[in-house]
């Protein structure tokens, strides 16, 4: 595993947009991130910028929005997490040892190959920035990522933000959509493939481990047998809740008579409450001492039967004494005889 090439990508709502930014183009003085080594920042370099000007990411798409590059409706509504993602970042994070072989030329090379494939992949997908970072150094989470990036070590590694644009085949029209450019259960999985016989196979990377979905499958739709079982389960225990409740109802019935409640027998209705009350606490009660002594009983009687079980096997024993006792005994009386 320590010899794959890593490919995510991550979606970014239009309120987000400053902070990949800030991140890429290294505009803030002091960083959160400790992981970064400003004084080789110097080595980054940005293969795509088509960014005007003073533009940030937010400025940039809204600039092509209102040029007509794209359609698509940017009013979002509802909860943060919710909100349409206006901006993909694919984030390329080739081997520690195979990358920093290689001369920054080389590197280069590399990053340049893994882009014209994205673009060739999503022919659609507007480009906004390439970075290449070497100032950072990363600190993996997951096995996976450890195998690939040793603790402490700078990592060469690209950031590309685009603008998810996909053709609409109906309006004959580019519109944004991150959700139909991964459309497809296999979508991620084939563009893994794709970016592997593109220009992994070429450096001599390795295809990562495939998720086996035929195996999620099933376990699945065994869980779902589970929860099918559960829901019959709990069908049935809130039926016998109801009936418990019904015959409860009955009972209050019998100790509180029906009477409309006034001011004047408010405090016999108080009283009568109370005693319902103390009757549904009193059947409880003796439904919790009926339970115990229940149970108290079942361990009495597996006590006497373990018991007897004991006694058996003694008297068994006992009887194959005296069995050898009276053989014993025979073989005497025919030696006196």
């Amino acid at each position: 595993m320590a010899n794959v090439c890593i490919l995510r990508h991550q979606g970014h709502i239009k309120s987000k947009m400053h902070f990949p930014y800030q991140h890429n183009f290294r505009t803030l003085k002091n960083y959160g991130n400790k992981n970064i080594n400003t004084s080789l920042s110097h080595l980054n370099t940005c293969i795509v910028n088509n960014l005007k000007n003073g533009e940030t990411y937010f400025t940039a798409f809204n600039r092509m929005h209102e040029d007509g590059e794209f359609q698509g409706q940017l009013k979002v509504q509802g909860a943060v997490d919710k909100q349409t993602k206006f901006l993909d970042e694919f984030l390329v994070y080739p081997p520690n040892e195979k990358i920093t072989e290689m001369s920054l030329e080389e590197q280069e090379a590399f990053f340049q190959k893994v882009l014209k494939a994205l673009q060739k992949y999503f022919p659609y997908m507007i480009i906004l920035s390439a970075h290449i970072h070497r100032d950072e150094v990363f600190h993996p989470l997951d096995e996976e990522m450890k195998a690939l990036f040793p603790e402490g070590k700078v990592t060469p590694h690209m950031h590309v933000i685009a603008i998810p644009i996909v053709h609409d085949k109906k309006k004959d029209c580019k519109k944004i959509s991150i959700t139909e450019l991964w459309k497809g259960q296999f979508s991620y999985r084939n563009f893994q493939d794709y970016m592997y016989n593109s220009v992994g196979k070429e450096y001599g990377f390795d295809r990562g481990e495939m998720h086996d979905f035929d195996e999620s499958k099933k376990h699945l739709e065994v869980e779902a047998f589970k929860l099918k079982e559960a829901e019959k389960s709990l069908k049935k225990l809130e039926s016998e809740i109801i009936k418990k409740e019904q015959e409860l109802a009955e009972r209050a019935k019998d100790i509180e008579p029906e009477e409309q409640i006034n001011l004047f027998n408010v405090k016999d209705v108080i009283k009568q409450q109370k005693a319902i009350n103390l009757a549904l606490k009193m059947e409880k009660d003796k439904n919790a001492l009926l339970l115990k002594e229940k149970e108290s009983l079942n361990q009495t009687i597996k006590g006497k039967d373990e018991l007897i079980l004991v006694k058996n096997q003694e008297i068994q024993i006992q009887q194959e004494n005296l069995s050898e006792i009276k053989k014993e005994l025979s073989l005497e009386k025919d030696k006196i005889h």
